[in-house]
């Protein structure tokens, strides 16, 4: 690496600092002040691990330098840097504040894992539009096999998400389950919408026009590339899911994400 690619990196680092301090009431960088610790709560707490890496050594914050913790609870915990050691800091909490963007309605998403399929960007679109749980799955069609090793990076992925969209709660990587251990869940939600291919009557829209009421627990369930089988299919409505149609065209898997949590975002309000 060279010293002139360093040097614009530190450059960089401080700038979006000295805006942040500079402009409390801005949240451009709000996602740039944002650090994770197990439990936050007024007066010291300690920040180790990864995340002190990143705020001492990436974002180059100092003593005196004012942060947010997030810990997956409701709140945002503002605090000023008192110490800062080669492995920990220390930060003042003085202050807690509701978080906002924490989603009010719990949201699952059922996925079927699949290597073709981009998880990982599935996740943190998923994470911005306000899903709570994020479960893959395996069906007859699915293709990769190794989804389990893969859960710790994909928690990463979503407690990254969470500070760039401000929420205070992160989206919940679950084990992989099987289709039917995930069908056996469905009697836990207000509505399981189930995107399916071959639906031509029912949409989203068309579904909350004629049902007024109020949700509290919903999901959605996306299939693999290949979809599911006939077999499949009616095992999940029978399980209690209600099939609907996202459009004329067959959408990959991250796009259905998008648009089956864009739809019930602006639906549901939350």
């Amino acid at each position: 690496m060279s010293k002139k690619y360093i040097k614009i990196k530190e450059n960089n680092a401080e700038f979006v600092k000295k805006m942040v301090k500079n402009d409390k009431n801005s949240q451009i960088f709000d996602e740039n002040k944002r650090f994770f610790v197990p439990n936050a709560v007024l007066g010291m707490v300690k920040i180790e691990g990864e995340e002190h890496n990143h705020l001492v050594n990436v974002m180059r914050y100092k003593v005196g330098d004012e942060i947010i913790l997030i810990c997956n609870d409701d709140y945002d915990y503002f605090g000023t840097i008192v110490e800062v050691s080669k492995n920990y800091s220390l930060v003042e909490i003085k202050n807690k504040v509701l978080n906002k963007s924490n989603p009010s309605i719990d949201v699952t998403a059922f996925v079927a894992v699949n290597k073709r399929e981009p998880m990982s960007l599935m996740i943190r679109m998923l994470s911005e539009l306000g899903v709570s749980n994020f479960v893959p799955f395996t069906s007859k069609w699915t293709q990769a096999q190794d989804a389990n090793e893969k859960l710790e990076r994909f928690q990463k992925i979503a407690d990254q998400s969470a500070k760039q969209c401000r929420r205070s709660k992160t989206l919940k990587i679950m084990e992989v389950r099987s289709l039917s251990e995930v069908c056996e869940t469905f009697s836990e939600y207000d509505a399981v919408f189930f995107a399916y291919e071959k639906e031509d009557t029912l949409n989203l829209q068309t579904y909350f026009a004629t049902h007024s009421q109020p949700l509290k627990k919903v999901a959605f369930i996306i299939g693999a590339v290949a979809g599911f089988d006939v077999d499949e299919a009616k095992k999940i409505v029978d399980s209690g899911a209600i099939s609907i149609s996202l459009g004329r065209r067959i959408l990959k898997a991250d796009t259905a994400c998008v648009a089956i949590g864009s739809i019930l975002m602006n639906s549901l309000k939350y």
